[in-house]
């Protein structure tokens, strides 16, 4: 990190990503291990998928099947930009060009150039959206976005090359010849294998599934390079905040374990073998059944009136 003073939120969240004296890297024995009981537990499921066909896990099908189900088929092969998932993306861009530049600029040139990329994009990405926005909506979008920049600028000293930072980092592991495949995109990744920290960097406050979703990235990564993470960390922009997990063989296990649940689950909707079933939860406020769902209603008239 760099030699510059820090201010108390670059202090604490230094003291929770730093390396412990005492830390020993994970044996390639403990990813042969994970990988055999995880195969041994896939194998009923991967025999109904090939190369052609595969099981496609990521940390959204999983989070979303072990949340709502109706909610998961309803928008797995559909979705909708809103505000706040905009938001979220610049926000991503914008981080990802400031820690990549070699010039210093404000947080809001570096939104600036980060809105400029995203709507010279491809047609059918965010670039649609965007555009569609009212001149005073989009001004009020960059405004959102130029806090969160200003708020992760405040919270995370200037990344040295050493730490080896990559933004928007995948990783991918294939199964069965390629009948199951695992894909993951890290917001960030510092250090080298074997003591890797992942970062997922959120625009909202810190929730207890974002643990879930990083034990299933440093699964693939232990997958992937033979080695396991050296800790998962999630930080919030809005409350500037850092959650982080050491990653062992107990966490392995319990992704691991979620991840064989969430693969019954997906192969069940897939092959249409019931019907979803409905939870109420945070994913009603843009569920597309809301208006339609009793159990979304309910929760959204309770919230309402809390």
């Amino acid at each position: 990190m760099s030699d510059a003073p820090h201010n108390p939120i670059q202090t604490m969240v230094l003291n929770v990503l730093a390396k412990r004296g005492d830390f020993v890297p994970s044996s390639p024995e403990l990813a042969t291990e994970v990988e055999e009981h995880l195969c041994d537990a896939l194998t009923p499921i991967a025999e109904h998928y090939s190369t052609s066909n595969p099981l496609w896990i990521t940390k959204h099908a999983l989070s979303t099947v072990h949340g709502c189900e109706a909610h998961h088929v309803a928008s797995r092969d559909s979705f909708s930009w809103t505000i706040a998932s905009v938001r979220g993306t610049v926000a991503h861009k914008a981080i990802e060009i400031l820690i990549n530049s070699r010039t210093v600029r404000s947080p809001g040139e570096h939104v600036d150039d980060a809105l400029d990329r995203i709507v010279e994009s491809e047609r059918g990405t965010a670039s649609d959206f965007i555009a569609s926005l009212s001149p005073g909506e989009q001004a009020d979008l960059r405004s959102q976005v130029v806090d969160l920049v200003t708020k992760y600028e405040d919270s995370f000293p200037k990344l040295e090359m050493r730490w080896r930072p990559v933004v928007e980092s995948n990783a991918k592991v294939e199964l069965f010849g390629g009948a199951v495949v695992m894909s993951t995109r890290a917001d960030l990744v510092i250090g080298a294998p074997g003591s890797k920290v992942i970062i997922d960097i959120k625009s909202s406050r810190i929730m207890a599934s974002h643990r879930e979703d990083l034990r299933f990235y440093s699964l693939v990564e232990t997958l992937r390079s033979r080695q396991s993470p050296r800790l998962t960390a999630t930080f919030s922009l809005e409350t500037q905040r850092i959650d982080a997990e050491d990653v062992s063989l107990s966490t392995l296990s319990v992704a691991v374990h979620r991840l064989v649940q969430g693969a019954q689950l997906l192969h069940e909707l897939d092959q249409e073998k019931r019907a979803p079933t409905r939870r109420s939860g945070s994913t009603c406020y843009w569920c597309p059944l809301a208006a339609t769902c009793s159990e979304g209603q309910e929760f959204l008239t309770g919230d309402r009136d809390a």
